[in-house]
């Protein structure tokens, strides 16, 4: 008889990859609108004196797809417990952090202070649910 000893997933990471599957499913509903509405968007972006190409909206439209995907395999390894994706996470929120940092500092009125104090909330707390508590790091460690 062999026992497997499996740890459970911790909230945190589920509501993470749940997110991030979110942000997977709009990025890809964003491509497909994008291509159903081509020529309504071409059109008004036109009248409003900011034309774009079609290689450019063709970028967008790829930049959408790969986003898209990114998001799916991202979300589906730190669901699995991948301590490579966990890596990768990591490693976005902080250059996300400072970015936010740099923000805060370049152009601390407004908007941009509010999204600056926004953007480090949440690339703390991504990087405290990854590898700031304990049931994290056993779920990781435990997957490997």
């Amino acid at each position: 008889m062999t026992t497997t000893s499996t740890t459970q997933r911790p909230g945190v990471i589920t509501f993470i990859g749940i997110v991030m599957y979110i942000q997977a499913f709009m990025a890809a509903v964003a491509a497909v609108s994008l291509l159903i509405w081509k020529n309504d968007i071409l059109d008004f972006l036109e009248r409003e004196g900011t034309a774009l190409s079609d290689g450019a909206f063709t970028g967008t439209v790829v930049g959408e797809v790969i986003a898209a995907l990114l998001l799916f395999f991202v979300a589906n390894g730190i669901m699995r417990g991948s301590n490579g994706f966990r890596m990768f996470v990591a490693i976005v929120q902080g250059l996300s952090m400072v970015l936010a940092t740099y923000t805060l500092i370049a152009h601390h009125v407004g908007s941009y202070a509010y999204r600056g104090v926004f953007s480090l909330f949440i690339g703390a707390f991504v990087l405290w649910a990854l590898y700031g508590n304990e049931q994290s790091q056993e779920y990781f460690e435990g997957q490997a």
